[in-house]
């Protein structure tokens, strides 16, 4: 009996670090980049006129070497146009937020986020021609949704190459994520979502 014991207890010991290794985001990341099925934004998006964006965590899906991101659909909802929805994968891997969009039968990192976000970090994406990330503020920011407190101010760029470029400002609230987005993106025209985001209002789990 006592020998049974002993082994139900190792048995029990070794699924519980199997479990531990398996989510090994630190529970704070978790808490400051919400990314959970359900979670929703809403965005005055503001190109030549004012329209709207509304992006939903939709669903998960397994990425190339087994890593799980949440599928986060983008709606943009144009006044003289039918509405355009693009996707994004989202993998929390440790302590960096990977955003990736899929082109051409391949998955291209687009944005990284390091969290905790802190004043002065600067992080690379490196597979991606000097495309940098630098944290620059943390200041009070108002949007349509209300003025929000420590809100940090990024920069994001990346160098012209083969009729590309990256020049965007993010501003990014822990615990709600993206309040602004002043994107600016050329790759060979134009990139979808290029104006200035600001949050309406939003839901998040």
């Amino acid at each position: 009996m006592r020998k049974q014991i002993i082994i139900i207890i190792l048995i029990s010991s070794a699924t519980i670090s199997s479990c531990r290794k398996e989510n090994n985001t630190p529970q704070h990341i978790i808490s400051d980049f919400p990314n959970e099925v359900g979670d929703h934004w809403h965005y005055l998006y503001t190109t030549t006129q004012p329209n709207n964006i509304d992006v939903d965590i939709v669903g998960t899906r397994i990425m190339p070497g087994g890593k799980t991101a949440k599928v986060w659909a983008y709606k943009y909802n144009f006044s003289n146009y039918p509405m355009v929805t693009d996707t994004s994968f989202v993998v929390v891997d440790s302590q960096l937020v990977k955003i990736y969009k899929f082109y051409y039968g391949s998955y291209y990192e687009r944005v990284r986020y390091k969290l905790p976000v802190t004043v002065g970090d600067m992080w690379t994406i490196p597979q991606n021609y000097k495309d940098s990330t630098w944290v620059l503020n943390n200041n009070p920011v108002t949007v349509p949704a209300g003025t929000f407190e420590n809100t940090y101010e990024l920069k994001q760029e990346r160098g012209y190459i083969v009729n590309s470029w990256t020049n965007n400002k993010i501003w990014f609230l822990p615990g709600v994520g993206l309040i602004k987005f002043d994107q600016w993106e050329y790759s060979l025209g134009p990139v979808l979502g290029n104006g200035l985001w600001e949050l309406i209002n939003y839901t998040v789990h």
